[in-house]
Order: C-alpha cells, then sequence, then structure tokens
C-alpha cells in the first residue's frame, strides 16, 4: 500500500470523509451536509488536477475516485432527497431516490470506457450531486422530484458537456473576439493607387522572378493614372 500514498490519493480519501460525514447528518442539517457535498466536489476537482500533474499509474487512483463519487454525489444527495418528500410522497421519493442513485452508478461505470479530453458524456456526477443537494435543500418538494428526474436523465445521457479547461479556453475566445473589431475583407490592403505610386518611386523595391505580363499591365495603368495628377515626382 506505500505505493499508493501520495497527494492526490490523500485528497481522495479527505472527500470520501467528507461525503461520509454528510451522510451521517444529512437527515437532521441538511444544510451542512449540501456544505460537507460541495466541499467534496471541489475536493474531486483538486486531487484529478494533482493526478494529472503527477502522471505515474492511476488505476488506484481512479478507482478509489470512482467509489468517493458513488458515496458523495450519488448515495448522499438521493438520501437527501428522500428525506426532503418522503411525508408528502414516499413512493414517488423512493422511486427518484433510486432511479438518481442507478443512473449516477451508471455514469461512473461508463466513465472510464467514453473518457475524452475535450468534452464529458452525460453530466458529471459532481455537479448533478451538487444541483440536486442545494434543490433539496431550497426548492419545494415537487420542483425536487422533477429536477432529480431532469439530473438522472442528463447523467445517464450521451449529451456532451465541455470539461473545466475547454470551457475557459471557449470563454476566453469569446472575449478576444469580441475586444478586436471584425475586419472587413481586404481591409489589411493599401489602395491600388498608392502602391502603384511606390512602385513607380521606387522601381528597385519590386520582388524578382515576377512576370512580363504583371509588369506590363502596372505600366499601362500607370499611363492611364498619369493624366489624372495621381502620381507626382518627388522635388528635389
Amino acid at each position: 500500500m506505500r505505493q499508493h500514498l501520495n497527494l492526490p490519493n490523500a485528497v481522495t480519501s479527505v472527500s470520501l470523509l467528507a461525503g461520509f460525514a454528510a451522510l451521517l447528518v444529512v437527515s437532521g442539517q441538511l444544510a451542512l451536509a449540501a456544505l460537507l457535498v460541495t466541499l467534496a466536489a471541489v475536493l474531486d476537482g483538486v486531487d484529478g488536477a494533482l493526478a494529472r500533474r503527477a502522471g505515474g499509474d492511476r488505476t488506484f487512483g481512479a478507482q478509489l475516485d470512482s467509489l468517493t463519487d458513488l458515496l458523495c454525489f450519488c448515495v448522499v444527495p438521493a438520501f437527501a432527497l428522500y428525506s426532503v418528500v418522503q411525508r408528502d410522497a414516499p413512493v414517488a421519493g423512493a422511486v427518484a431516490s433510486g432511479s438518481f442513485l442507478l443512473a449516477g452508478a451508471w455514469r461512473l461505470a461508463r466513465f472510464p470506457l467514453v473518457q475524452q479530453q475535450a468534452h464529458f458524456v452525460g453530466l458529471p456526477t459532481p455537479a448533478a450531486g451538487v444541483l440536486l443537494m442545494f434543490l433539496a435543500l431550497w426548492a419545494p418538494g415537487l420542483a425536487v422530484l422533477l429536477g432529480a428526474g431532469l439530473l438522472s436523465v442528463l447523467m445517464a445521457s450521451c449529451v456532451r458537456f465541455p470539461t473545466v479547461p475547454t470551457a475557459a479556453g471557449l470563454v476566453r475566445l469569446g472575449r478576444r473576439r469580441g475586444q478586436l473589431p471584425r475586419r472587413r475583407r481586404g481591409g489589411n490592403r493599401r489602395p491600388l493607387a498608392p502602391r502603384l505610386v511606390e512602385r513607380a518611386r521606387h522601381p528597385g523595391r519590386r520582388r524578382p522572378g515576377r512576370p512580363g505580363r504583371r509588369a506590363a499591365r502596372t505600366r499601362r495603368m500607370l499611363r492611364r493614372l498619369r493624366p489624372a495628377g495621381v502620381l507626382r515626382r518627388d522635388k528635389h
């Protein structure tokens, strides 16, 4: 076990303990349980970043992280949902809680099979668990049931959700596009007449290897522009 004692696994273990503490107080202190689940979600993002930076064999850490996510973001929110609606709708609460737990477990089992770098397949369980905890804390019973159903469908679906680096990159790209004015087509090019004037005044600056037809066309255009007074010789 010594080879598995590292900082990412230690952070994941703290997240697991936070989820267990939330499970102990979910029936009587729902606000504290919601804060503990939120803390576990933050630690889940931290241990992932630490594991990617450390590199090496992450098989043990990945399994531990999946078990932690199952407890913190599936089991605890399901208990919170049932504790809120058990008086008014015990059967519907049991069905919604079981559906949320099953969808989260399927989502975690599918994650290593369809893992992508730029997006998640299905709503991540930390986001779903935190959202359900705060719905159970503030929303009425019917809204909690509907929200749990929607979150369960999103977790089990194949809808793509961007990862945090991808979303940050899209935000930066949108800011850059909003700050820079749009350029018109051909806006970087100078007008034709000044370019011809510069070629006439400084013939030595022409690029070598140009075809003769283009040079002849340039001379004809210069003859047309000369009577109009566009070309003016430098005064020495």
